[in-house]
């Protein structure tokens, strides 16, 4: 005899409590967690520290509002102009270079084109030679 209606229902009943028995326990196991419980009151503490700061900042302000106050904008420096016209306004990092940087890559420069020009010129030997000619 096969695998009737019935057996089909009855494993898919057995499935669906096995399912709601696990995630019952997987609840409580997450929330009798020490680590979820730390989790939680770290985040709690966290949340009223921020709220603690903003009220003390806010007192702050009421306190300070008739002084002036110091501002981070006369620590910037001043906008500079790029070569091509553009004014950079936001912080810049300084470019370090290092000291033999402009001479290294003006070797290389040398080196490139006369290493372009002996190829140029085995060719046209080659071609003189009669290597080349056909």
């Amino acid at each position: 005899m096969g695998i009737t209606q019935f057996d089909i229902i009855r494993q898919q009943a057995e499935a669906a409590a096995k399912n709601a028995v696990s995630r019952a326990s997987a609840s409580l196991r997450r929330d009798t967690s020490l680590v979820n419980q730390a989790s939680r009151l770290t985040g709690k503490a966290i949340r009223e520290g921020e709220a603690a700061v903003k009220r003390a900042a806010g007192r702050d302000r009421r306190r300070t509002a008739g002084e002036p106050r110091a501002t981070a904008a006369a620590d910037r420096p001043r906008p500079r102009q790029a070569a091509d016209g553009y004014v950079r306004r936001s912080p810049v990092q300084p470019i370090h270079e290092a000291a033999d940087y402009r001479s290294r890559l003006l070797r290389r420069g040398v080196g490139a084109v006369l290493l372009l020009a002996a190829v140029c010129a085995g060719v046209i030997l080659l071609f003189r030679l009669g290597i080349f000619a056909w």
